[in-house]
């Protein structure tokens, strides 16, 4: 693989870095930043990876929250960049390994305790399945991805079980027990299984966030603020915890675990901002996610009228993504395109639009431009911006302009 021979050009800095993988098909980033938070809270230095950014590619990499600098970056591309013009012909590398090489080996420089590394695309073949992970966190099994995994969820837990380095610890926060088998069949260590060794005991919305009670193998956690919207963030708290626990050998500190859920801000994630009116931004980009979108919409703000600001990626089907979401003859959707050649055709997404029901449909090919539309629209109407998180992380500066 190409991503060996840049670890082997970066003196095998994995073998020097202890790894947690965060795999899955939905809530890897926030799982990832939650467990990298506790365990920093807990007294390790933390390095964390994950993907896509919003605005810079150094978001992705961390230190206990202090991000990698340019100069950074560049000391450690430099050796790879400089490898790969004399060995072309073995095949170059992608810019997720190279930036995958990097992180772990700035890590290594830097003397991290432990990794937390959030897969790419996920499966065998993903960069990180080279680091030897001793930890495996799976959030959840989707479909995704189904040019390279295949158009079933069942397709996809194969896929992703590929990443799984037999023996390891498995963290399953897969709520099927259906699902479960090629992640079994890795032949894990230890397996620790959502709502058996770990879960979510009670979640209610409040003003700012939600109030909950999570329980690990070892400790109960009740009526704990959590700083963060939408009702699926507990679970991924849960997960984090019960990760971390089994990381560190013992139970999380009870105020550790409140000040890292205390201070959680997961952006573009479900992120409301008033403009003055309100703009709910989320990364959405799956079957999956829009039907968990949906059901967070309800919760919060059923009954309102909402424009959906849309773009999406890849080949995903618009019409499935938007049905799932809810979009119907009350919704005035605003078909967008993210900066990117992979953005789905702008004709097509309205095709879909039209297809579910909406009540409106039109086109605004700059993310900026349609978001300035929805929000100009009506102070009292709920825009709402999804679809992909290269569409979220262009809208974010000009929403917050709008605050100002």
């Amino acid at each position: 693989m190409v991503i060996e021979r840049l670890l082997r050009t970066l003196g095998r800095p994995e073998q020097r870095v202890p790894v947690i993988l965060v795999a899955g098909t939905n809530g890897k980033s926030t799982t990832a930043r939650i467990l990298a938070a506790v365990l920093a809270g807990s007294g390790l230095r933390v390095g964390l990876y994950t993907s896509p950014h919003l605005h810079r590619p150094q978001e992705r990499i961390t230190i206990d929250g202090v991000t990698i600098t340019d100069d950074e970056l560049a000391a450690v591309l430099d050796p790879l960049v400089a490898d790969e013009r004399t060995a072309s012909e073995l095949g170059r590398p992608s810019w997720f390994e190279l930036m995958t090489a990097a992180a772990v080996g700035w890590f290594a420089d830097q003397r991290v305790d432990v990794a937390v590394v959030e897969t790419g695309l996920g499966g065998s073949g993903d960069a990180t399945a080279a680091l030897g992970a001793g930890l495996v966190v799976v959030t959840s099994v989707g479909v995704d991805h189904v040019e390279y995994f295949g158009d079933t969820r069942w397709d996809n837990a194969v896929a992703e079980a590929g990443a799984v380095p037999e023996g390891a610890t498995v963290v399953l926060a897969e709520a099927d027990p259906a699902m479960h088998p090629p992640f079994l069949g890795r032949r894990p260590s230890r397996v620790v299984t959502v709502d058996r060794d770990f879960g979510v005991a009670a979640d209610a919305p409040v003003a700012d966030g939600r109030t909950v009670s999570l329980f690990t193998p070892g400790a109960t956690y009740d009526d704990v603020f959590l700083r963060l919207l939408a009702p699926w963030q507990a679970a991924n708290a849960a997960t984090a915890l019960a990760a971390a626990e089994v990381w560190l050998a013992r139970p999380v500190a009870d105020q550790v675990v409140r000040a890292v859920c205390g201070a959680l801000r997961a952006s573009g994630r479900f992120e409301l901002v008033h403009t003055p009116g309100p703009v709910l931004m989320d990364g959405a980009h799956n079957e999956e996610a829009a039907t968990a979108l949906a059901r967070a919409l309800r919760e919060r703000f059923d009954g309102v009228s909402r424009t959906v600001v849309v773009g999406m990626t890849g080949t995903r089907a618009p019409e499935a993504f938007l049905s799932a979401l809810g979009v119907g003859a009350g919704d005035w959707v605003i078909c967008t395109s993210p900066r990117t050649p992979r953005a789905v055709p702008l004709a097509r997404l309205a095709a879909a639009a039209r297809a579910v029901g909406a009540g409106s449909v039109a086109v605004e090919a700059d993310v900026g431009d349609a978001v300035r539309r929805a929000a100009a629209a009506n102070d009292s109407t709920l825009t709402v911006v999804t679809g992909s998180l290269y569409v979220i992380g262009e809208a974010l500066p000009v929403v917050r302009a709008l605050v100002t």
